[in-house]
């Protein structure tokens, strides 16, 4: 079902699809197409075994309208880029994945075996047979470069309505801006996508659902202070009258049964993350009855050139067989260096942006978080968050900047066990999975989940571009964050989990 608003297509994709990713390769990285080399009959071929291997573990990203630099769909694709793709999987570079196997099973894992390893190096060192038979069958993928897994396009897309500039050089302040949330009503959905418009040029995008404050309206405005003016910010309202009694209040108490992780909406764009898909039988809500607007928090990076984008949402939407709610439970930030912290992190998206209109949208930001140290290799943060009813976790998540370095999730049951659910081992700014358990995991009421996480703002961190500075934590990629949750359903609304 495709539905338009207007002159606006909305769709909506929720499923994270991750490939395998090269960096752009200089033509002597490829394979002269004019070689005719002999093979032996033991030689594994593309049709055999390599194409699916490309197909279930790369394409993801190597496709057409994808990040990825080149294309991977065929075998004329694969020969050329041949000798790239086995020295970038011999150094266990691409796919990219970075949990430790020892650590839990995951449904979205994409990285290659030994055996399979071993596979497309006899496949290359053999001559890059093509093999006889049919070539396997490419997956189906969205004309438009959309990353839901069935490759449908989506049921509702939504554009942004101006296209932003980009200068060639300098930085961009993180900034919000404000569109109209095209659903009155709360609407199910079973995936949801948002992209940039431009990959390279775009650090992340954050959307959120949010209530225009009274007083205010979206109109034209500086896009921060002191910044280019445009539409779609929010400003005064200069008809709006204070009414004279509480005539607003029963607004207000509906609004504080609605809780934050409600106005999640969209979600976000950050790199090698797709479309949020729900597992099957489950959905997530859009809560188009409790808010009124969406916040687009946007940053972008300078590229050396002029550039332009212009980020869509898309949209699937439920069937009506989903009846189970997804929910996220954020892991707040507890400690610092082993040091506790004595207050709370500060209000969310509403109570920043009520103190400060031009406040950060995207993250919770705890100010009480010291400031990583210069040269400090091993700076430790961790975050916990409660358990409050029997629940099945079903994926983990974790975001941070250029120190991050390595986080591990540990569920403590309320008879004090431990279990260690995920250690991410060589985090990357570059690919921030969710990580799907393979199993959904049982967690009882009074259970919780920490993630302790470790920074690296040493030399030794190649990724470090000022190790002799102190880190602050805010959303510039130069500083840093923690923000870190899991996904999960609660037991009395989902399906029991088969046991061995």
């Amino acid at each position: 079902m495709l539905r338009t608003i207007g002159a606006t297509t909305l769709t909506v994709t929720a499923v994270v699809v991750m490939g395998l990713t090269l960096p752009a390769a200089s033509p002597s990285a490829a394979v002269d197409t004019m070689d005719t080399p002999t093979y032996n009959a033991d030689t594994p071929t593309y049709n055999e075994h390599i194409g699916q291997l490309l197909f279930e573990n790369c394409t993801g990203c190597h496709r057409p309208n994808q990040i990825a630099p080149m294309s991977l769909l065929s075998y004329q694709d694969a020969r050329k880029w041949a000798r790239a793709i086995k020295a970038k999987v011999v150094a266990r570079e691409m796919p990219p994945w970075f949990a430790d196997p020892e650590f839990g099973e995951f449904s979205n894992d994409i990285s290659l075996s030994d055996e399979e390893i071993a596979t497309i190096v006899e496949w290359v060192d053999g001559g890059m047979p093509e093999g006889d038979g049919a070539a396997p069958q490419a997956p189906r993928f969205s004309e438009a470069g959309w990353s839901h897994p069935s490759g449908r396009e989506p049921d509702f897309i939504y554009e942004f309505p101006i296209e932003w500039q980009v200068d060639a050089d300098g930085e961009s302040p993180n900034f919000n801006l404000f569109t109209e949330l095209p659903f009155d009503e709360e609407i199910r959905v079973e995936a949801t996508e948002v992209r940039p418009g431009n990959y390279a040029a775009t650090h992340h995008i954050v959307t959120r659902l949010f209530n225009i404050p009274p007083g205010m309206m979206i109109g034209t405005g500086p896009a921060w202070p002191g910044g280019p003016v445009v539409d779609y910010v929010l400003v005064e309202d200069p008809d709006y009258v204070e009414p004279e009694d509480d005539e607003d209040s029963e607004d207000s108490e509906d609004s504080e049964d609605v809780d934050e992780a409600s106005s999640a909406g969209f979600g976000a764009y950050i790199p090698g993350v797709g479309a949020a898909v729900t597992p099957q039988g489950q959905m997530r809500s859009i809560r188009g009855d409790a808010f009124n607007a969406i916040v687009w928090n946007l940053h972008y990076q300078a590229t050396g050139q002029p550039e332009t984008a212009r980020p869509a949402i898309g949209v699937w939407f439920a069937t009506e067989e989903a009846t189970t709610v997804s929910r996220t439970l954020s892991l707040q930030e507890t400690t610092s260096e082993g040091e506790q912290l004595v207050a709370p992190p500060p209000a969310g998206i509403f109570g920043r942006l009520a103190a400060g209109l031009r406040a950060q949208a995207g993250q919770g930001l705890n100010p009480l978080l010291n400031p990583i140290p210069p040269n400090e290799g091993n700076w430790t943060v961790t975050g916990i968050g409660a358990i409050r009813n029997d629940s099945y976790i079903q994926s983990l998540f974790v975001h941070a900047h250029l120190r991050g370095k390595d986080f591990t999730f540990v569920l403590t049951y309320p008879d004090g066990r431990e279990e260690i659910l995920l250690r991410v081992e060589n985090y990357s700014f570059d690919w921030q999975f969710s990580y799907d358990l393979a199993e959904p995991i049982m967690a009882p009421a009074g259970s919780t989940v920490k993630v302790i996480s470790r920074y690296d703002n040493s030399r030794a961190n190649r990724r470090n571009p000022a190790p002799h500075r102190e880190v602050y934590w805010s959303e510039q990629s130069w500083d840093d964050m923690f923000l870190t949750n899991i996904t999960y359903t609660l037991v009395e609304e989902d399906r029991p989990i088969a046991q061995d």
